[in-house]
C-alpha cells in the first residue's frame, strides 16, 4: 500500500531556502542573520548527559570525538504520549481518489497501475488503518532532541544524572546545515489532529513529530527530524560543539571520564571545548554557571 508519512514537503522546501541563504555568508553574517531573527532561531542549542560507565562514554565518544548526533526512534521515547494524534480521514470519494493519486505518482507509479490500485486503496483505508500505518512509520522517524537552557534545575536532575553529568553547548552559526533543521516543539494537552486527504501535505506530519503534552514544556525542546533515518547518526561540524558545562555536582568518575574524551579529540586535532561549571546561588533556586580553568 502507499507509504502515508514519507516526508514533509513544505518543512524540506523551507529548510533548503535556508540553507541556500546562509551558505553564502562566513560566521559574522550568520550571527547577525540569527540575531535579526532570535524569535525563531536561538543562538545555541543544549544536550544533557551523565558520563558514568562504559555505555555513557560510548555515546558521549560519539558526540565529542566523533562528532556525530543519534537519531532516536520514537519507540524508545520515555513518554508514550509522544507524537500522538488525532488522526482523521474525512473527505469526498472524488478528494480521497486525487490524494491517493498523488502519493502513488510520488513514489513513481504510472497511470495505469495507478487506477488499477485506486479502488482497493480507497475501499480499504479509513482512519483506524490510517492510524495504525502511520503509527509504523512514525517510529521509523528519526530525532534528536536538543533542551533550550542549560540553567533549567529540572533538567540537570532529570537528564544529567542528577547535576553529577554534562550539558553539552551546540552553537548554531558553526553549522548552520546541520543545527537549523532543528524545530521547536510545541506543547499542548490535545492531539495535534490531521486530516490525511485534505491538509497533510501542509505541515501534517510537523503537527506530528513537534507535539508534546505541556507538562514538558519547562524543556524548551528543539528536534531535529530525519524521516524514515530512526536508529541512524547525522555528522555535524567539530567547531559546532563550543563548550561543555559541568554540574554542580560533577564527581571525580565523571571528571576522569571527560578528560578521557577530550584527550581523545585532541588528539584527532579537532577544535579545543571550553569547559564552564555549574555552581549553586546562595540565596535562590538558581543555577550560577563559570568559565573553569581545568577540566
Amino acid at each position: 500500500m502507499a507509504a502515508i508519512f514519507p516526508y514533509d514537503p513544505e518543512y524540506i522546501q523551507e529548510s533548503e531556502k535556508l540553507h541556500i541563504i546562509l551558505d553564502k555568508l562566513d560566521y559574522f553574517h550568520i550571527r547577525i542573520f540569527l540575531k535579526q531573527h532570535a524569535a525563531k532561531y536561538p543562538r545555541f542549542l543544549y544536550k544533557f548527559r551523565r558520563l558514568q560507565n562504559a555505555e555513557d562514554m560510548n555515546r558521549l565518544r560519539e558526540i565529542i570525538v566523533r562528532s556525530e548526533l543519534w537519531l532516536s526512534s520514537p519507540k524508545s521515547f520515555n513518554d508514550p504520549f509522544d507524537m500522538s494524534v488525532k488522526f482523521v480521514f474525512d473527505a469526498t470519494v472524488e478528494e480521497k481518489r486525487q490524494r491517493f493519486r498523488k502519493v502513488l505518482r510520488d513514489e513513481g507509479y504510472k497511470f495505469l497501475e495507478i487506477e488499477r490500485h485506486l479502488p482497493t486503496l480507497i475501499r480499504k483505508s479509513n482512519a483506524e488503518n490510517l492510524v495504525e500505518r502511520l503509527r509504523n512509520t512514525v517510529d521509523e522517524t528519526g530525532v534528536c532532541s536538543f533542551a533550550g537552557d542549560p540553567r533549567n534545575i529540572l533538567m540537570w536532575s532529570h537528564y544529567a544524572s542528577n547535576h553529577e553529568g554534562l550539558c553539552l553547548v551546540f552553537e548554531i552559526a558553526r553549522d548552520p546545515k546541520t543545527f537549523l533543521d532543528a524545530q521547536p516543539v510545541e506543547y499542548s494537552v490535545e492531539y495535534p489532529v490531521v486530516n490525511w486527504v485534505k491538509d497533510f501535505d501542509k505541515g501534517g506530519p510537523l503537527h506530528i513529530v513537534l507535539r508534546k503534552h505541556n507538562g514538558w514544556e519547562y524543556e524548551k525542546e528543539q528536534r531535529i527530524i530525519k524521516f524514515k533515518k530512526a536508529n541512524t547518526r547525522v555528522k555535524f561540524l567539530p567547531e559546532a560543539l563550543r563548550a561543555i558545562i559541568r554540574g554542580c555536582r560533577v564527581n571525580e568518575n565523571t571528571l576522569e571520564n571527560l578528560k578521557t574524551l577530550l584527550g581523545e579529540r585532541a588528539a584527532a586535532k579537532m577544535p579545543r571545548t571550553t569547559i564552564y561549571q555549574c555552581s549553586q546561588h546562595e540565596s535562590r533556586y538558581e543555577l550560577i554557571i563559570w568559565k573553569s580553568p581545568q577540566v
